[in-house]
């Protein structure tokens, strides 16, 4: 898998004059910023198949086409920050999501149910799992809790890309991690109907769609 990725991009800039210009040239350097992340996103995620015991590339055949979504995050200043919230707790349904932000803190992931900032380090890249690959590790991996908040003074800009399957593909914890007695802790899905199942939630808490996801939760279906 190469460069044959799928890009999803949310634009709502508008379509005329100085902005189709401006529109035209993001889209250009957005698309080369995918392309020469691919190859990053797929060594991760050939890091994580051998952590699970697995042949370097297994993740990698798994996501068939693969899909790339890209999403800008801006978060003016807020007088009160406290009381502000820039994006509310959840994860990412895809498997691997690398983040670019500004030197803004902002980001927190939520570890031993407190809220930790993660500081920012020049020049760096942030690494989050995602669902993805919680349920194909069958819990193994954890995805990241996390959320944004505002800074009092200054404007934090993110971009976050998340690697994940093809629409069609079928999220499941990998067989080779399966054995006769031990029960899979996850539901099979299509990666299309767990995006949208977990895009859907109108008060989404957490990672409240994977865990119904769960086997042995009979509370909600999916």
């Amino acid at each position: 898998m190469h460069s044959s990725s799928k890009p999803f991009l949310k634009d709502t800039t508008k379509s005329s004059g100085l902005h189709a210009g401006i529109r035209l040239n993001t889209s250009i350097v957005t698309k080369e910023y995918l392309e020469e992340l691919w190859p990053l996103a797929l060594k991760i995620a050939g890091a994580l198949s051998e952590g699970l015991g697995l042949d370097r590339d297994y993740i990698e055949k798994s996501l068939g086409e693969g899909y790339q979504i890209a999403a800008f995050n801006y978060y003016p200043p807020s007088p009160e920050p406290d009381r502000t919230l820039g994006l509310a707790a959840h994860s990412d349904h895809g498997g691997v999501i690398i983040l670019m932000e500004n030197n803004v803190v902002g980001l927190q992931v939520k570890h031993n149910h407190k809220w930790v900032d993660v500081p920012h380090v020049p020049s760096s890249f942030v690494v989050n799992i995602g669902d993805y690959t919680e349920i194909l590790s069958d819990g193994r991996y954890k995805s990241v809790e996390h959320r944004a908040v505002v800074n009092a003074k200054r404007t934090r800009i993110s971009i976050g890309v998340s690697l994940g399957p093809e629409m069609t593909a079928i999220v499941a914890p990998a067989a080779l991690l399966l054995d006769e007695e031990s029960e899979m802790k996850y539901k099979p899905i299509t990666y299309k109907d767990y995006m949208r199942f977990q895009q859907s939630k109108v008060m989404r808490e957490g990672k409240s769609p994977l865990q119904a996801l769960m086997s042995n939760n009979t509370s909600e279906s999916v």
